[in-house]
């Protein structure tokens, strides 16, 4: 019979064994509670993700005129974007030899533990955004609705907000006059509009114009009214403008005032107005209406600049001027065929680039 001496080492044996046994089932159930954990993460990431996709893609298709409403519309973009890179990273994670994942990706998502594992934070964040999405899709339609019943400022404005583009064309003897609008949808900006007017004079090559503005239309634009304003703050650059000016605003006037829809002509083709506003005004909530210009990379608008409605992306402007006179040793004949040059101004009050920077538009004033 066994002293109590004996039996004390066979116990300690036996208990580190029942120890070791019982933390080796621990981590095995601890690993397959882990691996249920992560598929079902992996789950509600993926649900998320194609929620997010589906609901932005609808958010396109419908209207959006309000700043507030853009803005919301971007901040669900970029949250479909985290989604999508997270999910990739992951999925290259399963991959076996598959290159590390970005750095950027790493950084930016921030998976916190040294094996990479999907937190719940991450996806209860993307949840969030889909009910955001959701609320979005709520306003845009209920907005959409009530549009139907809403008394625009301008019957032009409810043609043009309706996707209907706009062209009128007229020739009286040597004179002739066109008006062309047509709009396009931006993710960036909304609704964008294009107006474009020409007016020529065979017998008076002096009273040609050619004009256009690019703008972001709204239900309460004034389009002619600021086309009006655009082409008076010409005025400034000298009086030699102001004829062509009153032409031009009273021209426009007079045609929009008829509202007339025809199809758009095959041989014009429409300016890409989407593409114009992402050169022309990359970041669409620059410049505040309420006159505190805060234009991206800092550069400071001149004084021309602010003469510009704050809708308007894009201004353009051709007229012809009386050319330099000829040597006298060309001949009356060369001179007649050459009796002007062509002017043409352009401005773009939003675009930060170097060439449209406060100095050169500063010159174009002098």
């Amino acid at each position: 019979m066994m002293t109590m001496a004996e039996k004390v080492p066979e116990m300690v044996v036996q208990t580190l064994v029942d120890k070791a046994v019982n933390r080796a089932v621990s981590f095995v159930f601890g690993l397959r509670g882990e691996k249920h954990s992560q598929e079902d993460l992996m789950k509600r990431l993926v649900t998320a993700h194609d929620d997010l996709e589906l609901k932005f893609e609808r958010t396109n298709r419908l209207p959006i005129t309000e700043t507030a409403l853009l803005r919301r519309r971007m901040e669900i973009k970029q949250a479909f974007r985290e989604c999508h890179d997270l999910l990739s990273n992951l999925e290259l994670q399963q991959d076996e030899g598959a290159p590390s994942p970005p750095k950027k990706a790493k950084s930016l998502f921030a998976l916190g533990t040294n094996k990479n594992l999907l937190r719940s934070s991450d996806v209860a964040k993307f949840e969030r955004s889909v009910e955001k999405a959701d609320r979005l899709l709520r306003d845009l339609k209920d907005g959409f609705t009530l549009a139907q019943y809403r008394f625009y400022l301008s019957p032009l404005v409810t043609k043009l907000l309706q996707g209907r583009a706009l062209w009128y064309k007229e020739e009286q003897g040597s004179q002739g006059r066109c008006l062309m609008v047509h709009t396009c949808p931006s993710e960036e900006h909304g609704m964008l509009a294009m107006l474009g007017f020409k007016h020529e004079d065979l017998k008076r090559p002096m009273a040609y114009v050619y004009f256009t503005v690019t703008l972001r239309l709204t239900e309460g634009t004034d389009i002619i009214g600021m086309t009006a304003e655009c082409l008076k703050s010409l005025q400034s650059l000298g009086p030699q403008f102001t004829p062509l000016v009153d032409l031009a605003v009273g021209e426009i006037a007079e045609i929009s005032s008829q509202v007339l829809v025809s199809p758009w002509p095959w041989q014009y083709t429409k300016v890409d107005l989407a593409k114009l506003g992402r050169i022309s005004r990359q970041d669409p909530f620059c410049c505040k209406a309420d006159g505190i210009y805060s234009c991206e990379n800092k550069v400071v608008p001149s004084e021309l600049t602010r003469r510009f409605p704050e809708s308007v992306i894009a201004m353009g402007f051709n007229c012809h001027i009386s050319a330099p006179r000829s040597s006298s040793t060309r001949t009356r004949a060369h001179r007649n065929t050459h009796p002007y040059l062509t002017l043409t101004i352009s401005c773009t009050p939003h675009c930060s680039n170097a060439v449209l920077s406060d100095r050169s538009l500063q010159q174009a004033e002098e």
